[in-house]
């Protein structure tokens, strides 16, 4: 991404798989997410996720992000600790390790991530 170039995060394109076969809540569900890294600026990546509705099971990364649209949830099963909800402007943190469902009642939901770079 570029300094001078914008991107309008509501209306980026992003393209959508199934979840993996372990990240399934329920079985018969036909959810999807999609993802697309936007850059890196000093050592961290920053990019847009989404989730279709429905409930998916994740192992997070470190990672600060912040809803653009949507509304859901996330539930802890490791650590133990109460829900978050999710909608417009909610800014949450996650560390690596933390075993999650989430669940997207109003959908796309779609955050912005930032989160330390792989490389």
């Amino acid at each position: 991404m570029s300094a001078m170039k914008p991107i309008r995060t509501h209306d980026f394109a992003l393209d959508h798989e199934p979840f993996e076969d372990w990240q399934r809540v329920d079985a018969t569900a036909d959810a999807t997410t999609a993802f697309a890294e936007l850059g890196t600026i000093a050592g961290v990546d920053y990019g847009l996720w989404e989730m279709s509705a429905g409930a998916m099971r994740d192992v997070e990364g470190d990672e600060v992000f912040i809803v653009i649209s949507g509304t859901g949830r996330i539930e802890f099963d490791e650590p133990d600790l109460p829900p978050i909800e999710l909608s417009s402007g909610t800014l949450v943190r996650l560390e690596d390790g933390m075993k999650t469902r989430w669940y997207v009642d109003e959908a796309p939901l779609r955050k912005l991530f930032i989160a330390p770079s792989e490389d």
